[in-house]
């Protein structure tokens, strides 16, 4: 009797969300007569500084002036656009590990060459960008009006991405953390199921209508466990998506913990 064949196991794709602190898009605050320009300002003057009267890149401004068509009625201003790796200098002025992906002062948007990698997040940067150059009547950097804004955008189809709660991307992170052991834990004691069965197959005593039985029943047990990693993978997508929505407030949460940190010293 022919042996019944065994199914492969399915990749567990592991959790690969980016834990990386980074931020897009706060232009520099307004220089004021009581407070000095911090660290993190006075860079980013430079940056502009530097990148002043520098023709604009003409792929970035391709895709400057596609989204400002389809998702801004063109009324946009024409801005200059520019790689600019010099961002990774301004990040940690912010914070240890902070990832600085673009600034703008509504006139040039400079992007940290990184997004070139990643085509979802360059659009999600550019985006956020943008919107800073749309609303001008709003002081909070990233403050109400600027979140609706982004967040029409979002609904419109303009970049990828979530919008969740700290405490829904914390579940979301526990669970996936959860998930993560369960199926490594699954995929090996697949493994060994295998490898009796193998054995069991390979012993003269053994019927092939038991080794059979044996088989289909491991096959429906790898069937169930490649579902739910296609399950875990999804859910892995959505948290990229939810950690990755460019609302600039993981920038400035980190910017608060860290000047009480410095007060309690």
């Amino acid at each position: 009797m022919r042996l019944v064949k065994v199914i492969t196991l399915g990749v567990l794709a592991g959790l690969v969300a980016v834990f990386a602190l980074r931020a897009s898009g706060r232009f520099p605050a307004r220089a004021s007569t009581q407070a000095p320009r911090t660290a993190e300002q006075l860079k980013s003057d430079e940056l502009f500084r530097v990148n002043a009267g520098v023709p604009t890149d003409p792929d970035l401004d391709a895709q400057y002036r596609a989204i400002n068509a389809q998702y801004f009625d063109n009324r946009l201003p024409v801005v200059r656009l520019r790689w600019e790796r010099r961002l990774d200098e301004v990040g940690p002025l912010v914070a240890p590990g902070f990832r600085m992906d673009g600034l703008t002062d509504r006139k040039l948007i400079l992007l940290n060459p990184v997004l070139r990698d990643d085509e979802d997040e360059f659009r999600r940067v550019l985006c956020h960008e943008m919107v800073h150059v749309a609303v001008v009547t709003e002081t909070e950097p990233h403050g109400p009006i600027f979140q609706s804004y982004l967040r029409q955008l979002l609904d419109k189809g303009a970049f990828k991405g979530i919008v969740a709660t700290e405490q829904e991307k914390d579940d979301r992170r526990r669970l996936l953390e959860r998930k993560t052991t369960e199926l490594a834990d699954e995929s090996a004691s697949l493994g060994r199921r295998k490898a009796e069965i193998e054995a069991e197959a390979g012993s003269p005593g053994v019927h092939p209508e038991t080794v059979n039985a044996h088989i289909v029943n491991y096959n429906a047990l790898v069937r169930r466990h490649n579902d739910a990693v296609v399950e875990f993978n999804r859910d892995i997508e959505d948290y990229n998506q939810m950690i990755s929505y460019p609302d600039g407030l993981d920038r400035e949460r980190l910017a608060a913990r860290a000047a009480v940190a410095d007060a309690s010293r």
